[in-house]
């Protein structure tokens, strides 16, 4: 069943976009948009690029993908690959320095140079089988994820698929963390994580040792801890098992423990709070971290125990590999909430107990897809408060907890959209166990999979090739598994 988007003129351009998000619906989890920060280097190759570099549909190209060499720093990096198909450059994003050449043999090179932040990104079909240099202040990404360049060479050192079921969550076996060895300050003690945030600059890495507990209740009430812009904030969560130094916090009077500007990366940590059931709604409340900059990457996280939100949004960030649970007031209790930014990703995280894991304020717009919302739900598990926000994409999850612990209702909804959205709320290929299929017509506060609340008619929200009951879907539907 799909509804319609009534209400809403579709421009050519937005029809152009909608009939593009279609096709790119069936593509399966690699080479879906996104991709990590700028700094997440992986040490292994992300899902786009397990395999070698053979096809899913970009620009016109039917068997290409976007790649896209972007600077990590201040010295310029010259870079060439070749490819044994097609190499395109993206209008607008090379120049006169950059070049490809067909090589007479059924190959293409690409030639370039980046500095300073810059990018330049091809359409190419094919397989890459050479890329230089190897290492350098320069990310590769493709279709917006990165990668090693020996991952896409086919050397085999690429193999670790970042969508696998085990990697749900982060933890154990991650391989993008941070080591201690990576790590320009070392802390253990609150005095020691202020001192070092205090005089970070762009680009260090502050590490919470790993059998570290950093109270922070001591500094409520002080200036925040503020992660500075383009720091990274990392512990050992996963490495050999270790569960990640831990900075926490006994109090609730305090409106957010930590604070993240632009271009931080915070990984491996655990973020702790005090509550560890339900409560009923009061004042004041906390949560753990707060973005207030763009461009900010959460990953490998443990973020648990905050009354109003473990996650507040300001900005868009990506929040992924992470396990985000028992943030559990009524009346608020968000595991992640978006406040602002229109281009908030939340992927391959697990959820339990919180009485929303995922929120809008009203206003925002979000991607979520192949998460796992497991264990006790309180409340609906992904929605938006009105007027409805702006974009919504809601696709290839799993939602297990059908009973609502608030009211006891069971089943009850995954997903409410509350008004109605600017754009549209997608929502498809999830796994829902409810059984109940949404209703023809809106009827407020119902208890199916997937609920419009304050209409009376499906109002730019669409749903299609969703699964509804505990039974086991196709591998295409829900979180990989």
């Amino acid at each position: 069943m799909e509804s319609s988007n009534e209400g809403k003129p579709m421009t050519d351009e937005s029809q152009t976009e909608r009939t593009r998000t279609q096709a790119d619906r069936t593509g399966g989890r690699q080479g879906l948009p996104g991709g990590f920060g700028r700094r997440s280097f992986l040490k292994a190759a992300g899902g786009a690029a397990a395999l070698p570099l053979l096809a899913r549909g970009v620009q016109g190209a039917p068997d290409a993908r976007r790649v896209s060499i972007v600077s990590t720093g201040n010295k310029r990096v010259a870079y060439e690959f070749t490819a044994t198909g097609t190499i395109e450059p993206v209008p607008g994003a090379t120049e006169r320095k950059d070049s490809v050449t067909e090589n007479g043999d059924g190959t293409w090179t690409a030639t370039g140079q980046v500095v300073n932040g810059g990018y330049d990104a091809f359409t190419v079909a094919g397989e890459i089988t050479d890329f230089s240099p190897d290492e350098g202040a320069f990310e590769l990404r493709v279709d917006g994820d990165a990668v090693e360049p020996s991952a896409v060479t086919g050397d085999g050192s690429g193999t670790t698929d970042l969508a696998a079921p085990e990697l749900l969550g982060g933890g154990e076996g991650y391989p993008n963390a941070v080591s201690e060895s990576e790590a320009d300050v070392v802390v253990s003690t609150l005095d020691e994580l202020e001192g070092a945030l205090n005089g970070a600059s762009s680009g260090d890495v502050v590490y919470v040792a790993g059998d570290a507990t950093i109270d922070a209740t001591a500094a409520t009430g002080t200036e925040r801890l503020t992660i500075p812009s383009g720091v990274t904030l990392a512990s050992d969560r996963g490495i050999d098992g270790a569960d990640g130094g831990q900075i926490k916090t006994d109090v609730i009077d305090w409106e957010s423990m930590l604070w993240a500007e632009g271009d931080v990366r915070v990984t491996g940590v655990r973020i702790t709070g005090p509550l560890s059931e339900y409560v009923e709604y009061s004042k004041p409340v906390s949560s753990g971290l707060t973005v207030e900059g763009d461009g900010v990457e959460i990953d490998n996280v443990e973020a648990s125990g905050f009354s109003h939100a473990a996650l507040k949004l300001n900005a868009s960030a990506h929040v992924h590999h992470s396990f985000v649970h028992s943030n559990s007031m009524d009346g608020l209790g968000y595991g992640i909430m978006c406040y602002g930014g229109q281009d908030t990703l939340v992927e391959y995280n697990r959820f339990d107990f919180n009485r929303h894991c995922v929120a809008n304020e009203g206003t925002a717009g979000y991607e979520v897809r192949f998460n796992r919302f497991e264990g006790e739900a309180i409340a609906y598990q992904v929605g938006t408060h009105r007027p409805g926000a702006t974009t919504l994409k809601i696709h290839h999850n799993t939602f297990i907890p059908t009973k609502h612990i608030n009211d006891g209702v069971d089943p009850s909804c995954h997903v409410t959209v509350r008004g109605v959205p600017d754009d549209v709320a997608d929502i498809h290929h999830n796994w829902f166990h409810n059984p109940k299929e949404p209703l023809d017509s809106p009827d407020m506060w119902t208890n199916e999979a997937i609920v419009q609340a304050h209409v009376d008619e499906w109002n730019n929200v669409e749903f299609d090739n969703n699964h509804y009951g505990p039974d086991e879907p196709s591998a295409d539907i829900g979180c990989p598994r």
